[in-house]
Protein backbone atom coordinates (compact mmCIF):
# COMPACT_ATOMS: atom_id res chain seq x y z
CA UNK A 1 0.00 0.00 0.00
CA UNK A 2 1.18 3.26 -0.55
CA UNK A 3 2.69 5.71 1.87
CA UNK A 4 0.07 7.15 4.26
CA UNK A 5 -0.56 8.44 8.32
CA UNK A 6 -2.20 5.87 9.84
CA UNK A 7 -5.39 6.70 11.94
CA UNK A 8 -5.91 6.74 15.87
CA UNK A 9 -6.80 2.77 14.96
CA UNK A 10 -4.23 1.06 13.31
CA UNK A 11 -6.31 -1.69 11.91
CA UNK A 12 -5.55 -3.72 8.57
CA UNK A 13 -7.63 -4.79 6.57
CA UNK A 14 -6.59 -7.62 3.99
CA UNK A 15 -8.20 -6.29 0.15
CA UNK A 16 -7.51 -9.04 -2.78
CA UNK A 17 -8.08 -7.82 -6.29
CA UNK A 18 -9.54 -8.95 -9.43
CA UNK A 19 -11.86 -11.94 -7.89
CA UNK A 20 -15.35 -12.63 -7.81
CA UNK A 21 -17.93 -14.25 -10.74
CA UNK A 22 -21.55 -13.87 -9.94
CA UNK A 23 -23.83 -15.59 -12.99
CA UNK A 24 -26.61 -13.08 -14.16
CA UNK A 25 -29.54 -14.83 -15.89
CA UNK A 26 -29.23 -15.13 -19.44
CA UNK A 27 -31.15 -16.30 -22.66
CA UNK A 28 -34.32 -14.34 -22.17
CA UNK A 29 -36.15 -13.02 -24.81
CA UNK A 30 -37.80 -10.03 -23.26
CA UNK A 31 -36.32 -7.36 -22.23
CA UNK A 32 -37.26 -5.75 -19.01
CA UNK A 33 -35.93 -4.29 -15.83
CA UNK A 34 -35.62 -6.17 -12.63
CA UNK A 35 -34.47 -4.46 -9.53
CA UNK A 36 -32.49 -8.16 -8.51
CA UNK A 37 -32.55 -6.86 -4.31
CA UNK A 38 -33.58 -4.55 -1.90
CA UNK A 39 -31.40 -0.89 -1.98
CA UNK A 40 -28.06 -0.90 -0.14
CA UNK A 41 -27.98 1.93 2.31
CA UNK A 42 -25.02 4.15 1.39
CA UNK A 43 -22.59 3.33 4.17
CA UNK A 44 -21.10 5.82 7.32
CA UNK A 45 -24.74 8.15 6.43
CA UNK A 46 -23.24 10.22 3.82
CA UNK A 47 -25.78 12.36 2.28
CA UNK A 48 -26.97 11.80 -1.61
CA UNK A 49 -24.86 13.99 -3.81
CA UNK A 50 -23.99 14.10 -7.66
CA UNK A 51 -20.34 13.98 -7.04
CA UNK A 52 -18.77 10.74 -7.77
CA UNK A 53 -15.04 9.71 -6.38
CA UNK A 54 -12.67 11.84 -4.44
CA UNK A 55 -14.14 15.14 -3.61
CA UNK A 56 -10.94 16.04 -1.22
CA UNK A 57 -10.78 19.81 -0.94
CA UNK A 58 -9.20 21.55 -3.99
CA UNK A 59 -9.03 18.36 -6.33
CA UNK A 60 -11.72 17.47 -8.81
CA UNK A 61 -14.33 14.65 -8.20
CA UNK A 62 -13.98 11.62 -10.76
CA UNK A 63 -17.09 12.80 -12.53
CA UNK A 64 -20.80 14.46 -11.47
CA UNK A 65 -24.41 13.09 -12.25
CA UNK A 66 -26.56 15.62 -14.44
CA UNK A 67 -29.86 14.64 -14.79
CA UNK A 68 -29.63 10.90 -16.55
CA UNK A 69 -26.18 11.34 -17.45
CA UNK A 70 -22.53 10.13 -15.48
CA UNK A 71 -20.34 13.25 -16.56
CA UNK A 72 -16.72 12.16 -16.09
CA UNK A 73 -14.08 15.15 -15.59
CA UNK A 74 -12.20 16.30 -18.86
CA UNK A 75 -8.25 14.93 -19.43
CA UNK A 76 -5.74 17.86 -17.93
CA UNK A 77 -4.43 17.15 -21.53
CA UNK A 78 -0.52 18.33 -21.70
CA UNK A 79 -0.78 21.92 -24.26
CA UNK A 80 0.54 19.98 -27.18
CA UNK A 81 -2.54 17.87 -27.35
CA UNK A 82 -5.13 20.53 -28.11
CA UNK A 83 -7.86 19.84 -30.25
CA UNK A 84 -7.62 21.27 -33.69
CA UNK A 85 -8.97 24.79 -34.30
CA UNK A 86 -9.18 25.38 -29.73
CA UNK A 87 -8.23 29.12 -28.69
CA UNK A 88 -5.77 29.85 -26.77
CA UNK A 89 -7.42 32.17 -23.45
CA UNK A 90 -5.03 35.29 -23.29
CA UNK A 91 -3.38 34.88 -26.43
CA UNK A 92 -6.08 36.69 -28.45
CA UNK A 93 -7.99 35.95 -31.62
CA UNK A 94 -11.17 33.70 -32.82
CA UNK A 95 -12.73 32.29 -29.58
CA UNK A 96 -10.55 34.02 -27.46
CA UNK A 97 -11.24 37.61 -26.79
CA UNK A 98 -13.25 39.71 -24.45
CA UNK A 99 -14.88 43.09 -25.56
CA UNK A 100 -15.02 45.53 -23.19
CA UNK A 101 -16.92 48.38 -25.00
CA UNK A 102 -18.89 47.62 -28.66
CA UNK A 103 -20.49 50.17 -30.77
CA UNK A 104 -23.68 48.58 -32.41
CA UNK A 105 -23.55 48.13 -36.29
CA UNK A 106 -25.59 48.08 -39.05
CA UNK A 107 -25.21 45.22 -40.70
CA UNK A 108 -28.77 43.70 -40.07
CA UNK A 109 -28.64 40.93 -42.36
CA UNK A 110 -28.31 37.60 -41.96
CA UNK A 111 -25.28 35.96 -40.72
CA UNK A 112 -23.68 33.70 -43.50
CA UNK A 113 -21.73 31.83 -40.94
CA UNK A 114 -21.66 31.30 -37.12
CA UNK A 115 -18.97 29.67 -35.68
CA UNK A 116 -18.68 28.49 -31.31
CA UNK A 117 -16.00 26.96 -29.71
CA UNK A 118 -17.64 24.40 -26.64
CA UNK A 119 -15.83 24.23 -23.33
CA UNK A 120 -18.58 23.08 -21.06
CA UNK A 121 -19.76 19.80 -20.02
CA UNK A 122 -23.39 20.61 -20.12
CA UNK A 123 -22.78 22.62 -23.08
CA UNK A 124 -25.18 25.54 -22.63
CA UNK A 125 -24.56 26.20 -26.45
CA UNK A 126 -25.06 28.62 -27.85
CA UNK A 127 -25.03 30.90 -24.68
CA UNK A 128 -21.58 30.92 -23.01
CA UNK A 129 -21.30 34.34 -21.33
CA UNK A 130 -17.80 35.55 -22.40
CA UNK A 131 -18.50 39.59 -23.13
CA UNK A 132 -21.00 41.05 -20.50
CA UNK A 133 -21.62 44.79 -21.23
CA UNK A 134 -24.27 47.00 -18.27
CA UNK A 135 -24.21 50.31 -19.34
CA UNK A 136 -24.68 52.33 -22.22
CA UNK A 137 -23.00 56.22 -23.36
CA UNK A 138 -24.53 59.23 -24.99
CA UNK A 139 -23.89 57.17 -28.67
CA UNK A 140 -24.73 53.92 -27.20
CA UNK A 141 -21.37 52.58 -26.97
CA UNK A 142 -22.24 49.66 -24.42
CA UNK A 143 -19.61 49.49 -21.42
CA UNK A 144 -18.90 47.94 -18.46
CA UNK A 145 -19.57 50.10 -15.74
CA UNK A 146 -17.89 48.69 -12.94
CA UNK A 147 -14.30 46.97 -14.61
CA UNK A 148 -12.65 47.08 -10.62
CA UNK A 149 -12.02 42.96 -10.07
CA UNK A 150 -12.58 41.71 -6.96
CA UNK A 151 -11.71 37.79 -5.45
CA UNK A 152 -13.88 34.54 -7.02
CA UNK A 153 -12.76 31.92 -3.87
CA UNK A 154 -12.30 28.83 -5.03
CA UNK A 155 -14.44 25.89 -3.13
CA UNK A 156 -17.77 25.21 -1.71
CA UNK A 157 -20.25 22.35 -0.92
CA UNK A 158 -23.19 22.17 -4.42
CA UNK A 159 -26.56 22.21 -3.53
CA UNK A 160 -30.33 20.97 -5.56
CA UNK A 161 -30.92 24.17 -6.51
CA UNK A 162 -27.94 24.55 -8.69
CA UNK A 163 -26.31 23.37 -11.64
CA UNK A 164 -23.03 21.73 -12.24
CA UNK A 165 -20.81 22.08 -15.23
CA UNK A 166 -17.37 20.87 -16.26
CA UNK A 167 -15.24 23.71 -18.17
CA UNK A 168 -12.33 22.70 -20.13
CA UNK A 169 -10.08 25.77 -21.50
CA UNK A 170 -6.39 25.96 -23.14
CA UNK A 171 -5.11 29.63 -21.47
CA UNK A 172 -2.13 31.47 -21.80
CA UNK A 173 -0.46 32.83 -18.67
CA UNK A 174 2.13 35.67 -17.79
CA UNK A 175 2.68 36.42 -14.43
CA UNK A 176 0.06 38.87 -12.44
CA UNK A 177 -2.05 39.31 -16.38
CA UNK A 178 -5.53 38.60 -16.00
CA UNK A 179 -6.94 36.23 -18.39
CA UNK A 180 -10.79 36.59 -19.71
CA UNK A 181 -12.12 33.29 -18.22
CA UNK A 182 -15.75 32.24 -20.04
CA UNK A 183 -18.71 31.71 -17.55
CA UNK A 184 -22.31 29.74 -17.74
CA UNK A 185 -23.86 32.28 -15.83
CA UNK A 186 -23.49 35.64 -13.40
CA UNK A 187 -23.22 33.45 -10.01
CA UNK A 188 -21.24 30.84 -11.60
CA UNK A 189 -18.91 29.61 -8.15
CA UNK A 190 -15.33 27.41 -8.79
CA UNK A 191 -15.78 24.47 -6.45
CA UNK A 192 -13.02 22.80 -7.82
CA UNK A 193 -9.80 22.71 -10.59
CA UNK A 194 -6.88 21.06 -11.81
CA UNK A 195 -4.38 23.01 -14.12
CA UNK A 196 -1.74 21.54 -16.16
CA UNK A 197 1.80 22.38 -16.36
CA UNK A 198 0.58 22.84 -11.91
CA UNK A 199 0.50 26.57 -10.68
CA UNK A 200 -1.93 28.52 -8.13
CA UNK A 201 -4.36 30.42 -9.58
CA UNK A 202 -6.27 33.04 -8.88
CA UNK A 203 -10.20 33.56 -10.33
CA UNK A 204 -11.39 37.29 -9.97
CA UNK A 205 -14.88 39.19 -12.09
CA UNK A 206 -15.80 42.46 -12.43
CA UNK A 207 -18.81 44.58 -11.80
CA UNK A 208 -20.75 43.11 -15.02
CA UNK A 209 -19.76 39.09 -13.44
CA UNK A 210 -16.79 38.92 -16.42
CA UNK A 211 -14.51 36.29 -14.83
CA UNK A 212 -10.74 36.15 -15.00
CA UNK A 213 -8.12 33.88 -14.22
CA UNK A 214 -4.28 34.71 -13.34
CA UNK A 215 -1.33 33.04 -11.50
CA UNK A 216 1.50 35.36 -9.37
CA UNK A 217 3.68 32.75 -9.48
CA UNK A 218 7.08 33.85 -10.83
CA UNK A 219 7.67 31.06 -13.45
CA UNK A 220 3.85 30.77 -14.73
CA UNK A 221 4.11 31.26 -18.63
CA UNK A 222 3.31 29.94 -21.46
CA UNK A 223 -0.03 27.61 -22.59
CA UNK A 224 -1.75 25.37 -19.74
CA UNK A 225 -4.85 23.43 -19.84
CA UNK A 226 -7.26 24.37 -17.05
CA UNK A 227 -10.58 21.81 -15.78
CA UNK A 228 -12.98 22.86 -13.34
CA UNK A 229 -15.91 22.06 -12.17
CA UNK A 230 -18.23 24.83 -11.70
CA UNK A 231 -21.87 25.20 -10.15
CA UNK A 232 -24.86 27.94 -10.55
CA UNK A 233 -28.04 29.02 -9.44
CA UNK A 234 -30.43 26.86 -11.96
CA UNK A 235 -33.13 29.60 -11.80
CA UNK A 236 -31.01 31.81 -14.00
CA UNK A 237 -30.88 29.25 -17.33
CA UNK A 238 -34.84 28.80 -16.60
CA UNK A 239 -36.36 32.21 -17.01
CA UNK A 240 -39.46 33.25 -14.79
CA UNK A 241 -41.01 36.48 -13.18
CA UNK A 242 -41.38 36.94 -9.48
CA UNK A 243 -44.17 34.87 -8.21
CA UNK A 244 -44.65 36.02 -4.49
CA UNK A 245 -46.68 39.65 -5.15
CA UNK A 246 -48.01 41.39 -8.10
CA UNK A 247 -45.21 43.49 -9.45
CA UNK A 248 -44.89 46.67 -12.37
CA UNK A 249 -41.35 47.93 -13.69
CA UNK A 250 -41.05 50.55 -11.22
CA UNK A 251 -41.70 48.31 -8.48
CA UNK A 252 -38.82 46.50 -9.62
CA UNK A 253 -36.51 49.86 -10.34
CA UNK A 254 -37.22 50.73 -6.52
CA UNK A 255 -36.12 47.31 -5.68
CA UNK A 256 -33.14 46.84 -7.20
CA UNK A 257 -29.83 47.52 -5.66
CA UNK A 258 -28.07 50.53 -6.29
CA UNK A 259 -24.88 48.68 -7.68
CA UNK A 260 -27.23 47.29 -10.17
CA UNK A 261 -29.04 49.90 -11.43
CA UNK A 262 -28.39 51.52 -14.59
CA UNK A 263 -27.25 55.03 -15.56
CA UNK A 264 -28.51 56.33 -18.54
CA UNK A 265 -27.48 59.47 -20.65
CA UNK A 266 -31.06 61.55 -21.40
CA UNK A 267 -30.81 61.15 -25.13
CA UNK A 268 -31.20 56.96 -24.78
CA UNK A 269 -33.87 57.74 -22.24
CA UNK A 270 -36.12 60.23 -24.88
CA UNK A 271 -35.35 57.48 -27.60
CA UNK A 272 -35.80 54.42 -25.74
CA UNK A 273 -39.47 56.47 -24.40
CA UNK A 274 -40.53 56.61 -28.31
CA UNK A 275 -40.00 52.65 -28.61
CA UNK A 276 -42.35 51.98 -25.00
CA UNK A 277 -44.78 53.89 -26.49
CA UNK A 278 -44.59 52.42 -30.06
CA UNK A 279 -45.06 48.81 -28.12
CA UNK A 280 -47.49 49.79 -25.31
CA UNK A 281 -46.15 49.31 -22.55
CA UNK A 282 -45.07 51.94 -19.80
CA UNK A 283 -43.30 51.47 -15.58
CA UNK A 284 -46.79 51.29 -13.76
CA UNK A 285 -48.25 48.37 -16.07
CA UNK A 286 -48.19 44.62 -14.68
CA UNK A 287 -45.06 43.16 -14.95
CA UNK A 288 -46.19 39.79 -16.36
CA UNK A 289 -48.31 41.95 -19.28
CA UNK A 290 -45.18 44.72 -19.77
CA UNK A 291 -41.96 41.99 -19.74
CA UNK A 292 -43.79 39.44 -22.09
CA UNK A 293 -44.71 42.04 -24.57
CA UNK A 294 -41.17 43.12 -24.58
CA UNK A 295 -39.38 40.00 -24.99
CA UNK A 296 -42.03 39.93 -28.02
CA UNK A 297 -41.46 42.76 -29.56
CA UNK A 298 -37.64 41.81 -29.77
CA UNK A 299 -37.71 38.29 -30.94
CA UNK A 300 -40.40 39.42 -33.69
CA UNK A 301 -36.55 41.29 -35.34
CA UNK A 302 -36.39 39.76 -38.78
CA UNK A 303 -33.13 39.63 -41.26
CA UNK A 304 -33.67 42.04 -43.82
CA UNK A 305 -31.78 45.54 -44.60
CA UNK A 306 -32.61 48.93 -42.75
CA UNK A 307 -35.04 50.34 -44.75
CA UNK A 308 -33.79 53.76 -44.06
CA UNK A 309 -31.28 55.50 -41.99
CA UNK A 310 -31.79 58.74 -39.77
CA UNK A 311 -28.45 58.30 -37.71
CA UNK A 312 -30.01 57.42 -34.52
CA UNK A 313 -29.39 53.64 -35.14
CA UNK A 314 -31.38 52.60 -31.84
CA UNK A 315 -34.29 54.14 -33.14
CA UNK A 316 -33.84 52.76 -36.93
CA UNK A 317 -33.21 49.37 -35.32
CA UNK A 318 -36.28 49.56 -32.94
CA UNK A 319 -38.64 50.94 -36.19
CA UNK A 320 -37.92 48.77 -38.67
CA UNK A 321 -37.51 45.36 -35.96
CA UNK A 322 -34.40 44.72 -38.35
CA UNK A 323 -31.91 42.44 -37.13
CA UNK A 324 -29.87 39.35 -35.97
CA UNK A 325 -29.07 38.37 -32.82
CA UNK A 326 -26.51 41.21 -31.49
CA UNK A 327 -29.49 44.20 -32.86
CA UNK A 328 -32.22 42.44 -30.84
CA UNK A 329 -29.66 42.20 -27.61
CA UNK A 330 -28.57 45.37 -28.01
CA UNK A 331 -32.09 47.27 -28.45
CA UNK A 332 -33.38 44.86 -25.60
CA UNK A 333 -31.36 45.99 -23.29
CA UNK A 334 -31.59 49.95 -24.16
CA UNK A 335 -35.22 49.41 -23.77
CA UNK A 336 -35.39 47.77 -20.84
CA UNK A 337 -33.22 49.52 -18.75
CA UNK A 338 -35.42 52.73 -19.53
CA UNK A 339 -38.34 50.90 -18.62
CA UNK A 340 -36.61 50.00 -14.94
CA UNK A 341 -35.44 46.17 -15.30
CA UNK A 342 -31.69 46.12 -14.94
CA UNK A 343 -30.30 44.13 -17.97
CA UNK A 344 -27.08 43.20 -19.74
CA UNK A 345 -25.70 42.58 -23.08
CA UNK A 346 -24.05 39.79 -23.38
CA UNK A 347 -22.04 37.84 -26.22
CA UNK A 348 -19.23 35.03 -27.14
CA UNK A 349 -18.12 34.59 -30.21
CA UNK A 350 -21.46 33.08 -32.13
CA UNK A 351 -24.18 34.35 -30.40
CA UNK A 352 -25.78 37.39 -28.33
CA UNK A 353 -27.99 37.41 -25.59
CA UNK A 354 -29.68 39.48 -22.82
CA UNK A 355 -29.57 39.00 -18.92
CA UNK A 356 -32.58 41.07 -16.82
CA UNK A 357 -32.43 41.01 -13.22
CA UNK A 358 -35.75 40.41 -11.14
CA UNK A 359 -36.15 40.74 -7.36
CA UNK A 360 -36.43 37.25 -5.93
CA UNK A 361 -35.23 36.04 -9.13
CA UNK A 362 -32.22 38.03 -9.35
CA UNK A 363 -30.24 37.21 -13.05
CA UNK A 364 -31.83 35.03 -15.71
CA UNK A 365 -31.01 34.31 -19.34
CA UNK A 366 -33.54 35.59 -21.91
CA UNK A 367 -32.87 34.56 -25.70
CA UNK A 368 -34.37 36.96 -28.13
CA UNK A 369 -33.24 34.72 -31.25
CA UNK A 370 -31.18 35.60 -33.80
CA UNK A 371 -30.43 34.61 -37.68
CA UNK A 372 -28.19 32.33 -39.32
CA UNK A 373 -27.50 30.85 -42.53
CA UNK A 374 -24.87 27.99 -40.43
CA UNK A 375 -23.75 27.25 -37.02
CA UNK A 376 -20.49 25.52 -36.85
CA UNK A 377 -20.14 24.07 -33.17
CA UNK A 378 -16.56 22.54 -32.41
CA UNK A 379 -15.47 20.83 -29.17
CA UNK A 380 -18.75 19.25 -28.33
CA UNK A 381 -17.70 15.72 -28.95
CA UNK A 382 -18.75 13.13 -26.22
CA UNK A 383 -20.84 15.99 -24.20
CA UNK A 384 -24.35 16.60 -23.74
CA UNK A 385 -26.17 19.70 -23.78
CA UNK A 386 -27.54 21.66 -21.16
CA UNK A 387 -31.18 21.22 -20.39
CA UNK A 388 -33.06 24.10 -17.96
CA UNK A 389 -35.15 22.73 -15.26
CA UNK A 390 -38.54 24.94 -17.03
CA UNK A 391 -39.01 25.96 -20.48
CA UNK A 392 -38.89 29.69 -21.85
CA UNK A 393 -42.61 30.52 -20.66
CA UNK A 394 -42.39 34.20 -22.78
CA UNK A 395 -44.07 34.85 -25.82
CA UNK A 396 -42.34 32.91 -28.91
CA UNK A 397 -42.88 34.99 -32.68
CA UNK A 398 -42.06 32.37 -35.68
CA UNK A 399 -38.92 34.54 -36.20
CA UNK A 400 -37.39 33.34 -32.51
CA UNK A 401 -38.85 30.08 -33.30
CA UNK A 402 -37.37 29.11 -36.24
CA UNK A 403 -33.75 29.63 -35.59
CA UNK A 404 -30.34 28.16 -34.27
CA UNK A 405 -30.82 29.08 -30.60
CA UNK A 406 -33.72 26.73 -30.83
CA UNK A 407 -31.25 23.89 -32.60
CA UNK A 408 -33.18 24.20 -35.76
CA UNK A 409 -31.35 25.06 -39.15
CA UNK A 410 -28.43 23.84 -40.97
CA UNK A 411 -25.97 23.49 -37.44
CA UNK A 412 -22.64 21.00 -38.01
CA UNK A 413 -20.57 19.60 -35.08
CA UNK A 414 -23.62 18.43 -33.14
CA UNK A 415 -25.29 14.85 -33.66
CA UNK A 416 -28.78 13.97 -34.05
CA UNK A 417 -28.70 12.52 -30.42
CA UNK A 418 -27.16 15.43 -28.78
CA UNK A 419 -30.18 17.62 -30.48
CA UNK A 420 -32.73 15.58 -29.56
CA UNK A 421 -31.71 15.04 -26.33
CA UNK A 422 -31.76 18.62 -25.65
CA UNK A 423 -35.24 19.03 -27.16
CA UNK A 424 -37.06 16.08 -25.75
CA UNK A 425 -40.05 17.01 -22.69
CA UNK A 426 -38.74 17.59 -18.84
CA UNK A 427 -41.84 14.43 -19.20
CA UNK A 428 -39.76 12.29 -20.48
CA UNK A 429 -36.01 13.18 -19.72
CA UNK A 430 -34.68 15.11 -16.46
CA UNK A 431 -32.96 18.54 -16.44
CA UNK A 432 -29.30 18.46 -16.41
CA UNK A 433 -29.19 19.60 -12.75
CA UNK A 434 -31.34 16.47 -10.99
CA UNK A 435 -29.92 13.90 -9.49
CA UNK A 436 -30.69 11.18 -7.28
CA UNK A 437 -28.99 8.48 -5.18
CA UNK A 438 -28.62 5.82 -7.63
CA UNK A 439 -25.48 7.47 -9.09
CA UNK A 440 -23.71 7.61 -5.62
CA UNK A 441 -23.19 10.17 -3.42
CA UNK A 442 -18.90 10.72 -3.38
CA UNK A 443 -16.06 8.95 -2.32
CA UNK A 444 -17.02 6.41 0.40
CA UNK A 445 -20.87 6.50 -0.35
CA UNK A 446 -22.16 3.49 -2.33
CA UNK A 447 -25.25 5.47 -2.82
CA UNK A 448 -29.29 4.03 -3.55
CA UNK A 449 -30.67 3.21 -6.06
CA UNK A 450 -33.13 0.42 -7.20
CA UNK A 451 -30.52 -0.32 -10.14
CA UNK A 452 -27.81 -0.74 -8.48
CA UNK A 453 -26.32 -4.32 -9.07
CA UNK A 454 -24.26 -6.60 -6.37
CA UNK A 455 -22.05 -9.60 -6.29
CA UNK A 456 -24.47 -11.27 -3.56
CA UNK A 457 -25.37 -14.74 -5.11
CA UNK A 458 -28.50 -15.11 -2.57
CA UNK A 459 -30.28 -12.19 -4.32
CA UNK A 460 -32.76 -12.33 -7.21
CA UNK A 461 -30.81 -12.39 -11.20
CA UNK A 462 -31.16 -9.93 -13.24
CA UNK A 463 -32.96 -10.37 -16.19
CA UNK A 464 -30.79 -9.52 -19.52
CA UNK A 465 -31.40 -8.27 -22.78
CA UNK A 466 -30.37 -10.63 -25.90
CA UNK A 467 -30.20 -7.30 -27.57
CA UNK A 468 -27.61 -5.65 -25.73
CA UNK A 469 -24.02 -6.27 -25.39
CA UNK A 470 -22.86 -7.50 -21.54
CA UNK A 471 -19.82 -5.83 -20.99
CA UNK A 472 -16.43 -7.08 -19.60
CA UNK A 473 -15.31 -5.93 -15.95
CA UNK A 474 -11.83 -6.34 -14.57
CA UNK A 475 -10.12 -5.14 -11.71
CA UNK A 476 -6.52 -4.71 -13.08
CA UNK A 477 -4.56 -2.98 -9.87
CA UNK A 478 -5.76 -2.62 -6.11
CA UNK A 479 -4.07 -1.99 -2.78
CA UNK A 480 -3.52 -5.53 -1.30
CA UNK A 481 -3.87 -4.02 2.65
CA UNK A 482 -5.86 -1.06 3.88
CA UNK A 483 -6.95 0.86 7.20
CA UNK A 484 -10.48 1.43 8.53
CA UNK A 485 -11.32 4.43 7.77
CA UNK A 486 -8.84 5.42 5.33
CA UNK A 487 -8.98 4.52 1.51
CA UNK A 488 -8.11 1.78 -0.60
CA UNK A 489 -7.08 2.41 -4.31
CA UNK A 490 -8.70 0.30 -7.39
CA UNK A 491 -8.04 0.26 -10.83
CA UNK A 492 -9.92 -1.43 -13.48
CA UNK A 493 -11.58 -1.12 -17.26
CA UNK A 494 -14.64 -2.08 -18.78
CA UNK A 495 -15.23 -3.16 -22.30
CA UNK A 496 -17.25 -5.44 -24.98
CA UNK A 497 -14.81 -7.02 -27.00
CA UNK A 498 -11.69 -5.48 -28.50
CA UNK A 499 -14.12 -2.36 -27.61
CA UNK A 500 -13.10 0.10 -24.47
CA UNK A 501 -16.32 1.73 -23.10
CA UNK A 502 -16.28 5.51 -22.02
CA UNK A 503 -18.31 6.99 -19.73
CA UNK A 504 -19.50 3.74 -18.21
CA UNK A 505 -20.27 3.50 -13.96
CA UNK A 506 -18.92 1.30 -12.41
CA UNK A 507 -20.14 0.36 -8.61
CA UNK A 508 -17.21 -1.13 -6.44
CA UNK A 509 -17.44 -3.64 -3.39
CA UNK A 510 -15.91 -5.63 -1.05
CA UNK A 511 -17.23 -8.78 0.30
CA UNK A 512 -15.84 -11.16 2.70
CA UNK A 513 -12.99 -13.88 0.57
CA UNK A 514 -14.45 -17.14 0.29
CA UNK A 515 -17.72 -16.77 0.13
CA UNK A 516 -18.70 -15.79 -3.62
CA UNK A 517 -19.63 -12.47 -3.05
CA UNK A 518 -22.21 -12.41 -0.27
CA UNK A 519 -22.44 -10.37 2.09
CA UNK A 520 -20.80 -7.01 0.04
CA UNK A 521 -20.21 -3.78 1.09
CA UNK A 522 -20.21 -0.88 -1.18
CA UNK A 523 -17.63 1.42 -1.56
CA UNK A 524 -18.50 3.73 -3.88
CA UNK A 525 -19.03 4.28 -7.89
CA UNK A 526 -16.18 5.29 -10.59
CA UNK A 527 -16.65 5.97 -13.93
CA UNK A 528 -14.57 4.73 -16.81
CA UNK A 529 -12.86 7.89 -18.64
CA UNK A 530 -12.10 7.91 -22.13
CA UNK A 531 -9.83 4.92 -22.39
CA UNK A 532 -12.32 2.80 -20.68
CA UNK A 533 -10.60 2.29 -17.68
CA UNK A 534 -10.90 4.23 -14.08
CA UNK A 535 -8.67 4.89 -10.89
CA UNK A 536 -10.15 6.02 -7.81
CA UNK A 537 -9.56 5.83 -3.77
CA UNK A 538 -12.65 4.60 -1.94
CA UNK A 539 -12.89 4.81 1.49
CA UNK A 540 -12.92 1.81 4.08
CA UNK A 541 -15.31 1.84 6.60
CA UNK A 542 -14.67 2.26 10.11
CA UNK A 543 -16.89 -0.45 11.19
CA UNK A 544 -15.68 -2.91 8.68
CA UNK A 545 -14.68 -6.29 10.43
CA UNK A 546 -10.91 -6.74 10.54
CA UNK A 547 -10.75 -9.68 7.62
CA UNK A 548 -9.78 -10.59 4.19
CA UNK A 549 -11.78 -9.19 1.33
CA UNK A 550 -12.05 -9.67 -2.41
CA UNK A 551 -13.20 -6.88 -4.33
CA UNK A 552 -16.02 -6.91 -6.44
CA UNK A 553 -17.32 -4.50 -9.76
CA UNK A 554 -20.68 -4.03 -10.62
CA UNK A 555 -22.12 -2.01 -13.49
CA UNK A 556 -26.11 -1.01 -14.11
CA UNK A 557 -28.32 -1.93 -17.35
CA UNK A 558 -28.60 1.10 -19.25
CA UNK A 559 -29.66 2.01 -23.02
CA UNK A 560 -27.20 0.22 -24.58
CA UNK A 561 -25.18 -2.26 -22.39
CA UNK A 562 -27.02 -5.09 -19.98
CA UNK A 563 -25.89 -5.33 -16.02
CA UNK A 564 -22.17 -6.91 -15.32
CA UNK A 565 -20.22 -8.21 -12.58
CA UNK A 566 -16.36 -9.00 -12.62
CA UNK A 567 -14.58 -11.98 -13.45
Amino acid sequence: MRSRAPLSVVAAVAILGGLGVVGLATGQSRTRKVTPHEDLPAPNGDKVSPMIGSTARGANPAAFTAGDKVLPKPTVDKPAAKPKGEPVLGAGGFGADRETSLKPDDNTGPDTRLQYVSVFNPDVLPFKRMSSLDTSSETYELKIARPALTEVRVGGTTAKDRDRFWGSVLIQLTPGVDVPLPSVAPDMRILSYEVKPKTTLRFEKDGADNFYVRSDESNAAGTYRLVFLADADAGYFAPSLPTTARMTPQMVATMTPPELRPVIPDNVRRAAKVTLDKIGIDANMDLGVSFNRLVGYFRAFEAKKLPNQTGDLYRDLCDSQAGVCRHRAFSFMITANVLGIPTRYVQNEAHAFVEVWFPERRWQRIDLGGAALRLDVSGADNKTLHRPRAEDPFTKPKEYAENYTQLEGDITGLTDKQKSDRKASLDSSPPSGSYDGSLGAGTGSGGTGPDRITPDPTLPAVTQDPKKQTPKLVVTTADTSAYRGDVVHVEGRVAVGAKMIADHPIDVFLAPAGRGGASPIPLGRAVSDASGRFSQDFTVPGVLNLATYEIYLASPEDAYYNAALSD
